[in-house]
């Protein structure tokens, strides 16, 4: 209960190009989705109501989580690594929605049984994700160790952003001198 309270309050600190990032990606996610996997709007029998309910779902959580990438805290930057869970949720998504194939690879109980899991592993990629930047910002917390060596930065910060980055590694500047705060 504890960790959704943190979720909650951590979304609604977020800022307008957060929430916009969001809602644009969940509608493009969801398009694809619905596109995709063929899935009808009027006249849908149980089945594709489920299938809808979970694109919706699925789609809202890929959004909030592509959402974090954007105008992270110095530390908590996103990574190549961070792309994983969304793109296997959304596949996940589509193997336990499609519609269209005439055998598709689901079949049955095991359809919404997969889409329960997709969602799961987006709600838990978020929340690891915004579990993350709360580390980075919060300066009671010990650093943890935890450094993969074979992620890349998502985005390359920009100077204005290094700006705001109160560094204690002094930096050698074009005529040798040291730069940086101590």
């Amino acid at each position: 209960m504890q960790s959704l309270r943190r979720l909650t309050a951590d979304l609604r600190s977020w800022p307008a190009v957060r929430w916009f990032a969001a809602l644009a990606v969940a509608v493009l996610s969801a398009a694809l989705l619905v596109l995709a996997s063929a899935l009808p709007f009027a006249g849908a029998d149980a089945g594709a109501l489920w299938s809808l309910a979970a694109v919706a779902s699925g789609s809202a959580l890929t959004g909030l989580i592509v959402a974090s990438y954007f105008r992270t805290p110095i530390g908590a930057d996103a990574t190549l690594c961070d792309l994983r869970w969304p793109a296997l949720g959304l596949v996940a998504l589509h193997f336990s929605t499609d519609l269209r194939s005439a055998e598709p690879l689901l079949f049955g109980a095991v359809r919404p049984v997969v889409a329960i899991a997709a969602i799961a592993l987006l709600l838990w990629a978020l929340r690891d994700r915004l579990e993350s930047e709360r580390r980075a910002t919060d300066a009671d917390a010990e650093a943890s160790g935890e450094v993969c060596t074979t992620c890349r930065p998502l985005f390359t910060r920009t100077a204005a952003a290094d700006a705001h980055d109160h560094t204690t590694d002094p930096t050698p500047t074009r005529s040798g001198s040291v730069s940086g705060t101590a």
